[in-house]
């Protein structure tokens, strides 16, 4: 990495630490080191990082909560600009809840629930941040980030404010929100509840998730579903269930999960989804596609 970058992040007050490794900032807990990875505090913080990119040329990518992310086990030789400390929250009285993009998307759940808002009980138990969510669009028992939305503030590659003019496209488990980018912030409309009553359902759905999801390190469901179907039933039903690789393994639990519960490497990952993906392939006739994300070295 380019040592004018970590000079540049020093002069324009935004923190950073070389060397980083990625296993202390996903939740599988596995991938190498970022050459340089930058923790920005502010909004203001988030675009001087990204124009420091854009002034460099530096290859960089956005950090969210690492929630659905598996990084190589050589790490990266770019700038990592990671969004954790942007975790400002505000729920307003109109019902209207604007969350920086590295708010943790669970306890922001739960602080509107407590308020009296109604509308994002279903992602209370999906982990990351709010940036990442609204950029993965996700979502749970029918329920997606977008179906809430009322405005999104994305930053460009260069630190500048960016939406195309039909605005931003979201569809099952993605958007139109380019790799790269940044989202500073994030606001969604909700409507009044009861406190108490919106806290029995968030209850209610995290019991259900704990009865039919595995606890331990792992990046969330790794395939998404194909049309009318369920990847895990699939997964399940080619007894793949328990199938392991080094320190990784096909969650007994859940087959749409991939657990490191042996000090996986990255590596023992990949051999896993690339195993699971042929034999659904050659053995149920159907492609599964990724839904986490797997971060490499560029081509």
């Amino acid at each position: 990495m380019d040592a004018r970058v970590t000079a540049a992040l020093r002069d324009a007050g935004v923190p950073f630490h070389e060397n980083e490794p990625f296993s202390r900032h996903t939740s599988m807990g596995v991938g190498g080191p970022a050459a340089v990875m930058a923790f920005p505090r502010s909004p203001q913080e988030l675009r001087q990082a990204l124009r420091v990119r854009r002034e460099l040329e530096a290859p960089h990518r956005v950090l969210g909560g690492g929630s659905n992310l598996v990084v190589v086990d050589e790490g990266l030789d770019e700038l990592v600009i990671n969004t954790q400390d942007l975790s400002h929250v505000h729920v307003g009285g109109d019902g209207v809840v604007t969350a920086e993009g590295g708010a943790n998307l669970i306890r922001t759940v739960v602080r509107c629930s407590r308020a009296g808002w109604s509308g994002l009980q279903s992602a209370a138990g999906i982990p990351g941040s709010v940036g990442g969510a609204a950029v993965m669009n996700a979502g749970a028992y029918g329920f997606s980030i977008s179906d809430v939305l009322k405005e999104i503030v994305v930053y460009d590659e260069g630190g500048e404010a960016a939406q195309p003019p039909e605005g931003w496209r979201f569809h099952y488990r993605g958007s139109s929100i380019p790799e790269g980018s940044a989202v500073a912030s994030v606001s969604v409309a909700l409507t009044p509840g009861e406190p108490e009553k919106l806290g029995e359902e968030i209850r209610e759905l995290q019991m259900q998730r704990v009865k039919s999801q595995p606890a331990g390190r792992n990046a969330g469901c790794v395939f998404k579903n194909p049309a009318g179907d369920h990847a895990g039933r699939i997964i399940d039903e080619l007894g793949l269930k328990g199938t392991r690789r080094g320190g990784a393994s096909v969650s007994a639990k859940h087959a749409n999960f991939v657990m490191n519960d042996a000090g996986a490497k990255a590596s023992d990952v990949l051999e896993i989804l690339d195993l699971v993906r042929e034999r659904v392939r050659r053995e149920a006739g159907v492609e599964l596609e990724l839904e986490v994300k797997v971060w490499g070295a560029r081509a």
